[in-house]
């Protein structure tokens, strides 16, 4: 939080917030929609990435589980 608050408090080597401020954005809108679109975009890959990552999870749990009831099965023959 300092380092957010020092560019506000020494407006000097950075730019002040741009996109969320008390006011609304200063931040043109013909730069400001493909910035949100983005920010859209990556959040739904985001999430969709990690869903395909936990449905494959519980897949390879489900063969481990397959596995291994087939090999207990294996010695008791």
């Amino acid at each position: 939080p300092i380092i957010k608050f020092s560019v506000d408090w020494w407006n000097t080597l950075h730019q002040p917030a741009s996109v969320f401020r008390l006011g609304g954005p200063t931040i043109d809108p013909s730069m400001l929609w493909p910035l949100a679109v983005m920010a859209l975009g990556f959040t739904v890959l985001f999430f969709a990435l990690h869903l395909m990552a936990m449905r494959t999870e519980i897949f390879r749990r489900r063969v481990t589980a397959m596995r291994r009831v087939a090999a207990r099965q294996a010695e008791r023959q």
